[in-house]
């Protein structure tokens, strides 16, 4: 936008605050005045002791994938589009918008979707669509050689274009703009008393994730030579964390099924 507009991005930091200023008068007047304040009389460590629970840090783990890896992708694309594809600044910064705009503004449908659906369904819709286009994103191109019984060679070529690797881009920022109110729909549920608490430690260790990831970037592009790591590194952290979530889940699952095997026998050791 700053090479769209007279000043240049001199101009972005004023359009910024004057934002900011904007949502201060929203919030102040369209919210309510008095708020319910469960933390009110604790002690701050008293607080902190959700992190003592692993749910906490799986949950934190999602939002490394759908926010921080959102973060970091915002401000890596634009080289990638340059480095990758040769195209000029402003044309690679036009279509990291393509990104950037699902993976923010869907973030109500996701809360949509997770009401009507339960977060933990749209979470594996969310880990699915992430992990599918980042195992295309980070193939690298080249080709293979297939050989005959007739003793004939044939090439297959594989090659990313512009217009299917920002579609692949697109749908990852689709999946984490939904993403990231299914991670927090998950919150009150199970730390009602600490919806705050939680919320604010799994979105700073989430952020945190887009303060670590460029440079993880870097590093495995710099060890393959193969710029597409940056999104094999992405797959991965979307497989520990959809593997983790299925896991629990199963274990869930297995417990309940023993509840219920177990109030199945109860009943009937009783008289018809």
């Amino acid at each position: 936008m700053g090479g769209l507009i007279p000043g240049g991005w001199r101009f972005i930091p004023f359009l910024y605050a004057v934002l900011l200023v904007l949502m201060g008068f929203v919030l102040w007047f369209g919210t309510p005045q008095k708020d319910k304040r469960p933390g009110q009389g604790r002690p701050f460590l008293d607080m902190l002791k959700p992190l003592r629970y692993v749910r906490v840090w799986r949950f934190s783990l999602y939002y490394v994938v759908v926010f921080g890896a959102y973060v970091a992708l915002s401000a890596w694309l634009p080289k990638y589009y340059v480095d990758v594809f040769g195209l000029p600044l402003h044309e690679a910064a036009l279509l990291t918008a393509l990104f950037i705009f699902p993976a923010s503004l869907l973030r109500p449908v996701g809360g949509y979707l997770s009401d009507r659906f339960g977060a933990r369904r749209i979470m594996y819709w969310t880990f699915g669509i992430i992990l599918l286009a980042s195992g295309v994103l980070m193939m690298p191109e080249g080709h293979i050689v297939l050989y005959t019984k007739q003793g004939t060679k044939e090439v297959m070529q594989f090659t990313m274009s512009v217009g299917l690797f920002t579609l692949l881009v697109f749908l990852i920022g689709v999946g984490m703009g939904i993403g990231k109110a299914a991670v927090y729909k998950h919150i009150p549920t199970y730390f009602p008393q600490d919806v705050g608490a939680v919320g604010g430690l799994v979105g700073m260790l989430g952020a945190l994730g887009g303060f670590f990831l460029p440079p993880l970037f870097a590093y495995a592009q710099a060890w393959t030579g193969l710029p597409q790591m940056t999104f094999f590194v992405l797959f991965l952290l979307a497989a520990i964390s959809f593997l983790w979530m299925h896991l629990t889940v199963l274990k869930l699952l297995q417990q309940e099924a023993q509840h219920l095997k177990n109030d199945f026998e109860l009943k009937g050791d009783r008289p018809c």
